[in-house]
């Protein structure tokens, strides 16, 4: 990290703490978006919401719309788990990033504005995912105690 400009800060007492604090955040971007999709992915899987999100995949025309809903209930339940734990981090990301991708552009995008259906939280993770895709796990993950990661 390149040193904290303490002149530039309000409240220069603070650049301790960013200085202590900085290399976490990344690490809580991905535990946050990770336990944000838990409870997705829980109602798609155990709950009843696997039939109305395999409604999206009707109106694309995909076969087996029910089996894609499941799919993706596994993947926002378990991927969700693994991002939150950082493992096999950065090819979670990618799925999750592709993922938000679909949910914005071709199930929100044709009727979205800000404020309405949603569609912001959904690019917003997408980014975030994409952040963590770059990234990696970060020190905090078991993606760290692997001898190589993707």
């Amino acid at each position: 990290m390149r040193q904290l400009d303490r002149t530039r800060l309000i409240f220069p007492g603070l650049a301790g703490l960013y200085t202590t604090l900085h290399p976490y955040g990344p690490t809580l971007a991905r535990i946050a978006l990770g336990l944000i999709l838990v409870p997705h992915g829980y109602a798609k899987l155990f709950l009843d919401d696997a039939v109305p999100a395999s409604r999206n995949f009707v109106n694309f025309g995909w076969a087996y719309p029910l089996a894609w809903a499941y799919f993706i209930g596994a993947l926002e339940f378990f991927g969700g788990l693994m991002l939150a734990a950082g493992l096999l981090t950065r090819l979670v990301a990618l799925a999750i990033s592709v993922e938000m991708a679909i949910i914005s552009f071709a199930v929100l995008y044709p009727t979205w504005s800000w404020g309405k259906r949603g569609m912001e939280y959904a690019l917003f993770m997408g980014l975030i995912a994409l952040s963590v895709l770059m990234r990696g796990g970060g020190r905090l993950s078991l993606d760290r105690l692997m001898r190589k990661e993707l």
